[in-house]
């Protein structure tokens, strides 16, 4: 399952990067359209917003992937490790739990934006608005990989802990 998380995560760094430069040359034809030849192009703006979306929901799902989302420990790090692994665990499972909801709320919203076209380049909304439930999914794939893999540990640890006491 690790191996699949880390697949999902350099096909999602791949897709920003591309993303990320399709924006930057947007914007760059749009400076030199609307500065050096005074014909500002009508597409630009809009690409380049949807493109900063994709990007940033992607984004999300690779630092939560590498752990870069904020998180407030102080308290939680003067616990024993066992409880430390509970109430991590604990919160996984309510963030899996979020991003379950914020998935489904995407579908929906794609399913009702089918046929609403942008107002500049005239795709239909369900495009950019399709970001949301896959940069939730990929989170979720990672945050459930989270869970087994916590789970994992903790059984292993369980069952370490009881071959000791159990001699």
């Amino acid at each position: 399952m690790r191996r699949i998380s880390d697949i999902v995560n350099r096909i999602a760094e791949g897709a920003i990067v591309v993303i990320i430069s399709l924006m930057a040359v947007a914007v760059f034809v749009e400076v030199i359209f609307r500065y050096i030849l005074p014909l500002p192009l009508f597409w630009t703006e809009e690409f380049a917003r949807y493109c900063l979306v994709w990007s940033s929901l992607l984004g999300a799902g690779v630092a939560l992937k590498r752990g870069e989302h904020i998180a407030v420990t102080f308290f939680t790090n003067k616990f024993p490790k066992t409880i430390q692994m509970k109430t991590s665990l604990l919160v996984q499972i309510f963030i899996a739990t979020f991003l379950g909801v914020i998935l489904w709320g995407g579908f929906y919203l794609v399913i009702i934006t089918q046929h609403q076209l942008s107002p500049a380049m005239r795709i239909p909304m369900s495009w950019p608005y399709m970001a949301v439930p896959i940069g939730s999914l990929i989170m979720l794939f990672h945050e459930t990989t989270f869970i087994y893999l916590r789970l994992k540990e903790m059984s292993e640890r369980s069952n370490h802990n009881t071959g000791i006491i159990g001699r």
